[in-house]
């Protein structure tokens, strides 16, 4: 079985599991119960089973560093995970493009809690809104979000972070998420706007 081929309700978890890992720290696995999601590998889908079991098999310590390189701002970031950091011209957070899709959350009806001040258009935070969306059969929600506000950037987003991760289990977590974003924009026939990658722009 292909991930092409999940039922929605089924799609909605993985989307949620693909975003948490995406955005928790490997240190707050077992708060947010990623340990036990993690402990599933008898899906039906042999590549998800393998990824899952990757990231089993790979130390806390390891996984920690890795996503610290990758997400904190540690140094330089190779793949920044916020979508203004592409879309808009200056290439900062909160951008434009943040705010439009913050008045889309609130159409949605979702608010983002979290202690930090942090943009809403972290990939993470993107992929678990939209498992939701399908929870609920808000296809035309979800349609709407990987046409305006996902999509827009998530492949200039996803080169950059096959390119720079060296942990298996975060290409295998990168290569499964493209896939199912490209399953999902094929069924609901999104079709996305061109947009500039002004993360490449000259400063």
């Amino acid at each position: 079985m292909q991930i092409s081929q999940l039922e929605p309700q089924d799609t909605s978890i993985v989307l949620k599991l693909f975003g948490a890992l995406f955005y928790y720290q490997p240190k707050d696995y077992s708060a947010a119960n990623l340990d036990t999601l993690l402990s599933n590998t008898d899906t039906p889908i042999e590549a998800l089973n393998n990824m899952l079991r990757s990231f089993q098999n790979e130390s806390e310590e390891v996984l920690q560093l890795e996503h610290d390189r990758l997400f904190s701002g540690i140094g330089e970031m190779p793949a920044p995970p916020w979508g203004s950091a592409y879309l808009d011209k200056e290439a900062v957070l909160f951008g434009e493009s943040t705010i439009e899709y913050r008045y889309f959350l609130q159409r949605c009806r979702f608010s983002l809690e979290s202690e930090q001040r942090e943009p809403e258009d972290q990939v993470g935070l993107m992929l678990m809104v939209l498992g939701m969306l399908i929870e609920a059969d808000q296809q035309k929600l979800a349609t709407e979000m990987l046409s305006e506000h996902l999509m827009t950037w998530f492949g200039f987003f996803i080169k950059r972070f096959k390119k720079a991760a060296t942990l298996t289990p975060y290409l295998k977590l990168s290569e499964l998420t493209e896939a199912l974003l490209q399953s999902l924009s094929e069924q609901y026939q999104v079709v996305v706007p061109t947009k500039r990658d002004y993360s490449d722009a000259p400063v």
